[in-house]
């Protein structure tokens, strides 16, 4: 046996833990993905309810809200019915971390990325209103 790992395995073994990093330990930090290069243009196209709408305007919707609002993005049926059961309003949405998706609403990987990236994109609208405020001033 080897000492060696041959080029393809380790090639698989970089990608599947790279892919890991991405997925889970992004969810570590405070503000996730803010200082990461993300297309938001291309996020809008596949979560077409979250364009434009800033992360103050969610923190004042009701469980309800926040329920159909999982409900509107497409395979999430499910979770806003869990969500709702949770009791989730606007302002514990905006506090959910992937991991707390994931881990502890036990949400499966495929609507845990879709419900998690829509909190970053909210977020990311709040902060470009903001810089773009700061711009103008």
């Amino acid at each position: 046996m080897s000492a060696l790992t041959p080029p393809c395995e380790h090639s698989v073994d970089s990608l599947q833990q790279a892919l890991h990093q991405s997925v889970f330990l992004s969810a570590m930090s405070a503000h996730p993905g803010r200082d990461l290069p993300l297309c938001w243009e291309q996020h809008c196209k596949l979560l077409p309810g979250v364009a434009g709408v800033q992360a103050s305007r969610v923190a004042h919707w009701t469980a309800d809200e926040v329920a159909d609002f999982i409900h509107s993005l497409h395979g999430c049926d499910e979770q806003a019915k869990q969500f709702k059961e949770e009791q989730i309003d606007g302002k514990a949405f905006l506090l959910l971390t992937q991991r707390d998706i994931v881990k502890i609403m036990s949400v499966k990987l495929g609507p845990a990325l879709k419900i998690y990236n829509s909190i970053l994109m909210f977020k990311h609208a709040e902060d470009n209103q903001s810089a773009a405020g700061n711009a103008n001033t």
